[in-house]
């Protein structure tokens, strides 16, 4: 069994075992990010989608959020870096708290724990060589030769952030708008996202 099977079974694992009695105080999260991706041999930016089962489980202002995203990302916008196309799996098990709150409108805090892979090609380019360059005109740099290779970089760590979170009237849905996510693990992993998270009762 490979280490993604392993993320995807432990994720339903928590959900169907996760106590249902009320209704009123589940609810589904579902959210799209944009932002930056880095392990130990994967650098890049692009988009990550997430989806989980929410629990309240005090006074409607703490929550429990296991939950599963899936990034995708390639290396835009970096000078100097090779070629890269990677997805980025992870399964996370957050705590969300209302740090303050104002009827239907709360400042919104979050930690918890991750384990995931980054997995994906990496291929040519980047690391210019200016070896050969004298600076009289009479040598000029070179691209290193490279090979594309495959990349696995398991990793553990944590994750944190904050920012806004808005309750419709009808108290069913709610938006929560994340312009601070971060992720840090062992294995040089680190990532950043700006996110909008929807949470609607099940």
């Amino acid at each position: 069994m490979d280490f993604k099977t392993i993320l995807i079974s432990l994720f339903l694992f928590v959900t169907l075992t996760t106590n249902s009695q009320n209704p009123k105080t589940q609810s589904l999260k579902i959210g799209i990010g944009a932002g930056f991706s880095e392990s130990e041999n994967s650098m890049g930016m692009g988009t990550m989608y997430s989806i989980g089962y929410q629990r309240n489980i005090w006074k409607d202002r703490l929550r429990f959020n296991p939950n599963l995203s899936l990034g995708f990302y390639e290396s835009i916008l970096l000078i100097d870096s090779h070629n890269q196309y990677f997805n980025s799996i992870n399964l996370n098990a957050n705590l969300n708290y209302d740090l303050i709150r104002i009827k239907r409108f709360s400042v919104v805090v979050y930690a918890g724990i991750e384990a995931g892979v980054n997995q994906g090609l990496v291929g040519s380019g980047g690391y210019y060589d200016y070896s050969g360059y004298s600076g009289y005109g009479n040598g000029y740099g070179s691209s290193y030769t490279q090979n594309s290779y495959y990349v696995h970089d398991y990793h553990l760590g944590g994750n944190f952030g904050g920012g806004f979170r808005f309750i419709t009237k009808n108290k069913k849905t709610a938006f929560n708008i994340l312009p601070l996510n971060f992720r840090v693990g062992y294995a040089e992993f680190f990532e950043a996202h700006l996110k909008l998270e929807v949470d609607i009762k099940i």
